[in-house]
């Protein structure tokens, strides 16, 4: 594809972007980011308070954006978000299904309630949002696209955080299916499926206070994790301006670090071409400075 300079700065300049988990991490940057394109913003997150804050912050500085409380994992909460924003603004032009949350854990110590919440909000949350949204959008018919966010754990697979990466999985095949399906009705939307590597956040720490683990090893691989966020993650920002710009590309692979994150999918490609088994985690630990008992 022909590389554009400053594509995104001709193509979300205007319309509307329902960014969702857009209180906090790489949906702040999103949503941010994209107000300062000149897009009209729904800074839609389970946080109202937070949400709000984003907002009214967008606005402040020049920006136009609303908060929406909004709980993914409610079919009737986003049914209701989407009704609300189509009826106030007759389109969506970019519709970025972020919402996401971790946790930690070997697979059959993880708690049903917890990985229930998590794959609600993690997987149906982004099945909801489409239902909710694509029917509105196709019958808009102006030019649109849908971005999902899987992960470089959409991928691969990583010990002690099973569910989040079952999940990314999960994520990663619906947004195939989706262009799929898409291209058979010929509708106007462009789909893409987002790829981010290490953006700070509090999704590690987020994950140890909201569903605390009591295996060890666990707890260390998610402390070396936010440590490691903290220290060498992109900045949300700039993350978010670098993969605004290949969606409005019409890229469908999106990167946060393109160096990362295409060494991750070689690396899965190569393991199912050559039918190898999952690496062995135990070398993933010991460069972490991790020992397994």
């Amino acid at each position: 594809m022909t590389v554009q300079v400053g594509a995104a700065r001709e193509r979300f300049s205007h319309g509307v972007a329902v960014v969702t988990g857009a209180a906090a991490g790489i949906g702040e940057g999103l949503a941010r980011h994209l107000a300062t394109l000149g897009m009209t913003v729904v800074v839609a997150d389970v946080d109202t308070e937070r949400a709000r804050t984003v907002a009214d912050d967008i606005v402040a500085g020049g920006g136009r954006a609303e908060p929406h409380t909004v709980d993914v994992a409610d079919p009737e909460s986003v049914e209701a978000m989407a009704a609300a924003v189509f009826d106030r603004h007759g389109s969506v032009e970019l519709l970025v299904n972020n919402a996401g949350v971790e946790t930690a854990g070997l697979m059959w110590e993880i708690d049903r309630e917890r990985w229930r919440r998590l794959m609600q909000i993690n997987v149906d949350g982004v099945f909801y949002c489409l239902r909710s949204f694509v029917p509105r959008m196709i019958a808009a018919g102006t030019p649109s696209c849908i971005a999902n966010l899987s992960s470089v754990g959409g991928l691969n697979s990583v010990a002690v955080q099973s569910p989040y990466i079952v999940s990314k999985h999960a994520v990663l095949a619906m947004t195939e299916c989706l262009h799929q399906d898409l291209s058979i009705v010929n509708a106007p939307i462009q789909v893409s499926a987002v790829i981010p590597h290490s953006i700070r956040s509090e999704i590690f720490r987020s994950a140890q206070r909201e569903a605390p683990t009591a295996n060890a090893t666990a707890n260390a691989v998610f402390a070396a994790m936010q440590r490691d966020n903290a220290e060498k993650g992109l900045d949300p920002l700039v993350a978010a301006e670098h993969m605004i710009e290949q969606i409005a590309r019409g890229e469908f692979w999106i990167h946060s670090d393109d160096e990362m994150c295409i060494a991750a999918a070689r690396h899965r490609g190569r393991q199912l071409l050559e039918l190898d088994p999952p690496s062995d985690p135990r070398d993933m630990l010991t460069r972490m400075g991790i020992s397994v008992e």
